[in-house]
Parts: C-alpha cells; structure tokens; sequence
C-alpha cells in the first residue's frame, strides 16, 4: 500500500477547528449524571459549563407532511481559556478544539473526556467514532487561492476574461480500508466563518465568555474552507475495551492528513511551516 503522508509540524498551519465524535448508544438523559460530571470535568481543567438547547426538527413525507419537533439538550464543559470543550447530548461524547497544536495533545484531551463520560454514565459501548479537521485557507499578499489549493478542487478556468468564479462548493466520498467513510468538502469564496454551518451551533459556547456572547471570526478576503471529516460506523455495537480508540483515531488521522496534503500545493505548505 502506498505510504500515507502527514502535514508534520506547521507553524503557521491553516487548522483553525478540530472536533471528535464517540457514540456510545442511546443515553435517555444526562442529568442524572450533571453533577458529577461537572465536577470531574472541572478538576480535569474544564470550569466553565453551558447548557445549550436546539430544536431538532424532522420532516416526513412517506404518509403524507409530518413535522416533529423536539429539543435536544447539550452539555458544554469549557476549559479555562475556552479554547477547548467537551460537549455532551445523550450517548454522544464531542471534544472540540479552536487551539490545535496536534493530534497527541488532542488525543490526550479526548481520552481524558471518554474515560470520564464512561466511567460516570456506565456507557462502555461504542457505535461510530469521527474526526474532522476545519482549515481555513486566506492567501497573503498578492497570492491568490490556485496558490495553495490544486485546480481540481477550485472552479475551473472558463478563459473568458469577462467571467470571474465567486464562489466554489464541492464534495468528495471515499471509502478507507478502515471501513470508514472519509468527506472531503471545500468551500471556496468571501465571508466565511472559521466552520461551516453545521457546526456553529457546536462553536458558539466557546465564544461566550462572562455572559457576553463574541462573534466569531469570519474571513474578510476570498478564501476556502477545506472541511476533512473521517467517520467510522461499526456493524455492531462493539465493547469500547475491544478496541484502542486512540490508536483507531490515530489510523484516522492519518488518513485525513493524507487528504489535505492531497489537495494543497507545495508552495501552499512551504508558506505554512
């Protein structure tokens, strides 16, 4: 199998969000278990609590137009510097990042969540794991975004001086010998948030801080939103103690670190170390 390769150490690396997904099954509620895991997550450097509502809404068509609507309760423990957070919403477990130095520290961060979550919920299964990178690329100077993204996932050149790209969305799907199901999508244009869309609700708590909810940053220029989102869903529900999640994320890692050196320049990587 050809050799996968890995960005390495980037001092100026484009990373601006990195977040992991465990499912562990169907938890009906977490308040019974609020308390003590705030004070776990507290003395594990993650203060600060915020609990969030979203309204899901489902639309059925198989019998005529249904809509079901339904609160879902999330659970964000924030650390000190609200660069890192840990969020829970039923059987699901997040770690999120806007301070990505690299996939150890995190890795560390989302071991610490896991054995906690477990311990206190009881919750020792697993049914999927997914890890996805957000990077926003902002060219420098006169460059433009063909100086870091390869023309195959950036509109194309009509040769029509009078024709200018405004904006590109594209997606990708492959599958790994993980078994997993890696996403690459880019965004390309002006105005875009360090995530996208779907995520903002899952961002949003790291910006709030005394009360007063900050924006969050948006791109003044043209630039690209490269989205690498590495998902895993087992057969069956497995025994977390079956299997090393770390060592399975790092697998992971590696094949999402593959993509994004798939799609950037050479030149684009030189300015980033």
């Amino acid at each position: 199998m050809k050799t996968l390769r890995k960005t390495g150490a980037l001092k100026n690396a484009p990373v601006k969000y990195v977040i992991c997904k465990i499912d562990c099954g169907d938890l009906l509620s977490f308040d019974d278990f609020l308390k003590e895991s705030q004070e776990l997550f507290r003395k594990k450097g993650f203060p600060i609590f915020h609990h969030q509502i979203v309204k899901d809404v489902h639309i059925q068509t198989s019998h005529g137009i249904s809509i079901e609507e339904k609160e879902v309760h999330t659970y964000h423990f924030i650390s000190g510097d609200y660069n890192n957070g840990i969020v829970v919403s039923g059987g699901n477990i997040f770690i999120q990042t806007k301070n990505y130095i690299n996939f150890e520290l995190f890795s560390e961060i989302v071991e610490k969540a896991h054995e906690i979550y477990s311990s206190v919920t009881d919750m020792k299964l697993i049914r999927a794991i997914g890890l996805r990178y957000i990077d926003l690329i902002e060219p420098k100077g006169k460059n433009n975004l063909d100086f870091y993204l390869k023309p195959s996932v950036l509109s194309p050149n009509l040769d029509i001086s009078s024709v200018k790209p405004v904006e590109a969305r594209m997606q990708h799907t492959f599958r790994t010998d993980l078994d997993s199901i890696l996403f690459l999508r880019v965004f390309a244009g002006k105005n875009h948030k360090m995530v996208p869309d779907d995520l903002i609700p899952m961002v949003e708590p790291l910006f709030i801080k005394a009360g007063n909810k900050e924006s969050i940053p948006e791109s003044e220029c043209i630039s690209a939103l490269v989205d690498t989102d590495h998902y895993k869903q087992f057969q069956t529900i497995i025994d977390a103690d079956s299997i090393n999640v770390i060592k399975l994320l790092d697998q992971m890692h590696t094949y999402t670190s593959h993509l994004f050196c798939s799609v950037v320049t050479k030149e684009g990587m030189e300015e980033w170390k």
